[in-house]
């Protein structure tokens, strides 16, 4: 009898191929393992560099070598921006809070914008034509981006698929992303690192939104205010000459690259727009750095507060 129960013991539960002595093993790796590997290369990677540009460097923006792909064209076609220029007339008030709920009522008028814009000649155009409809482009197509979704507290609480990498936004027959616009389409193809003070991604630690379309006519004068805007904020920078600390908006962390290219660091580029930084710099002090909070809440009039 127990010689029959063993004959099917081992008929029904054979042995694993996986145990059998004929068949050559790996040898296991355990999970711990590339733990630990994990570890010694984020370690090695923290020696070289601060922790925070460690983390934008792992999980960031991709970064970009700046450079001008595109000649001035006088002579090349214009784009009309006057229905966006009214709506945010309309909907944005002066420090760049948004009147949601007002646009939403009229998402027709930014939906007729936005195909206005798939059927712009985009590559007959010159390079700041280029700039300001790009520039435009995202600017509203995040806007209509967070209607498709109203009520939000937040533009975090899209799904990922459906924002930032949702390929959905026709500019001259070309249907992009978000990301797309931004990082293919605007950082490699124009040497304007001030462009990250004027694309708006609806948070309220996000650059202020124009009450005014971008132009061509207008569009140096237009990101040198949003520029100076910015840097005259508590909300984006800050500079204690008696401690020698710089407070500024992550976008310089994150976007670190682009500011170095053009002007040698972040500070220097910020430097630019706030005489007692450039002063200390000058001295031959280079003063610490501190990244000031980034909210993601709405941009919403509801929202408001004190820049």
């Amino acid at each position: 009898m127990e010689n029959n129960i063993k004959k099917l013991q081992d008929r029904w539960s054979p042995t694993p191929l996986w145990m059998s002595e004929d068949v050559p093993r790996r040898p296991m790796v355990r999970p711990w393992a590339f733990v630990i590997v994990a570890l010694v290369a984020l370690v090695t990677l923290a020696t070289f560099l601060p922790f925070e540009n460690l983390i934008v460097r792992l999980f960031g923006p991709p970064r970009v070598e700046l450079s001008e792909a595109y000649a001035d064209n006088a002579a090349g076609p214009s784009f009309d921006h006057a229905a966006f220029d009214s709506l945010l007339g309309r909907y944005v008030d002066a420090e760049g809070w948004v009147d949601y709920i007002g646009l939403k009522a009229n998402v027709a008028e930014l939906d007729a914008y936005l195909e206005s814009i798939a059927a712009a000649p985009l590559d007959e155009m010159g390079r700041d034509e280029k700039l300001a409809l790009l520039i435009n482009a995202y600017n509203a197509s995040t806007l209509k981006l967070i209607l498709d979704h109203y009520p939000i507290r937040s533009i975090q609480q899209i799904a990922e698929e459906t924002r930032w990498d949702a390929v959905r936004w026709n500019i001259g027959g070309n249907v992009w992303s978000l990301n797309q616009i931004e990082h293919e389409q605007i950082r490699p193809k124009f040497i304007e690192p001030r462009v990250h003070f004027a694309l708006v991604c609806a948070a309220s630690s996000c650059p202020p939104l124009r009450n005014e379309a971008f132009t061509a006519a207008r569009l140096e004068r237009q990101l040198h205010e949003q520029s100076q805007y910015v840097h005259d904020h508590a909300t984006w920078f800050r500079f204690d000459r008696e401690t020698s600390t710089a407070s500024l908006t992550k976008l310089y962390s994150w976007y670190g690259g682009d500011f170095t290219q053009v002007a040698g660091s972040p500070l220097e580029f910020a430097s630019r727009y706030a005489p007692s930084l450039e002063q200390t710099l000058a001295a031959g002090v280079t003063p610490q750095i501190e990244w000031l909070p980034y909210e993601w809440e709405l941009n919403s009039l509801s929202n408001k507060r004190p820049r």
